[in-house]
């Protein structure tokens, strides 16, 4: 019996180690297998923030005048009627050299085209250099001329203003215009009775209408 009981004794004990062997062989496995998947990595990141520009003109009084709401209710044939705006470009973006005006009237042709060539409303602008004087018409600074007498009938279309040097390349800029409205006519009524094609006792609505351009892109490196 003691015999016995010793050769099951040391049968266990060699179980036991065969098991503890087959332990740490399967970790090892593991931990190789593991490896295969192990690396390096980095990140880098960068941060910006953008905005983009604007491109606005509003249309104010200059000085004391009222603007284009003054001109005269009633013209006669050498008149000159003055008023002065202050056109703003109030963007972020600096405008184009130069800018365009369209003189809408309605109807279509009052005051626009008369009987004879050359017949109805006329403008002219002219830009100071500081505010206008509004009552007597005076620039105390420099007088530049933007749009020189023209038939209002050939600003139907958008037509280019010449030497805009206040809207030009700066932002928060202004010019001090004088438009003035004039009537050219040659008419002869006769026994109270005007010509059939007359432009007398005629009304026209006029719409101005001032286009600027944004400046040339760039290119900005950085």
């Amino acid at each position: 019996m003691s015999k016995h009981h010793h050769a099951v004794s040391k049968g266990g004990a060699g179980y036991g180690k065969i098991a503890v062997a087959g332990l740490l062989a399967t970790s090892v496995g593991l931990l190789a297998t593991a490896g295969v998947y192990a690396g390096l990595s980095a990140t880098a990141t960068g941060s910006e923030s953008v905005t983009s520009g604007t491109l606005n003109m509003t249309l104010t009084a200059d000085g004391t005048s009222s603007g284009f709401s003054t001109f005269t209710p009633k013209m006669a044939p050498g008149d000159s009627d003055n008023v002065y705006v202050n056109i703003n470009n109030t963007g972020t973006l600096a405008s184009a050299a130069g800018m365009t005006l369209a003189v809408a009237g309605s109807p279509l042709n009052a005051l626009t085209n008369g009987s004879v060539a050359g017949e109805g409303l006329t403008l002219t602008a002219t830009q100071c250099s500081v505010t206008w004087t509004v009552a007597t018409g005076v620039c105390s600074g420099t007088t530049t001329s933007i749009l020189a007498n023209t038939q209002l009938s050939a600003l139907s279309t958008a037509t280019a203003l010449s030497n805009v040097p206040a809207l030009v390349a700066a932002t928060g800029q202004l010019a001090h215009v004088q438009f003035s409205l004039g009537l050219v006519a040659t008419e002869t009524s006769t026994n109270g009775v005007a010509p059939g094609s007359t432009i007398q006792g005629l009304t026209a609505a006029l719409t101005f209408t001032f286009t600027e351009q944004q400046r040339t892109g760039v290119v900005t490196n950085q």
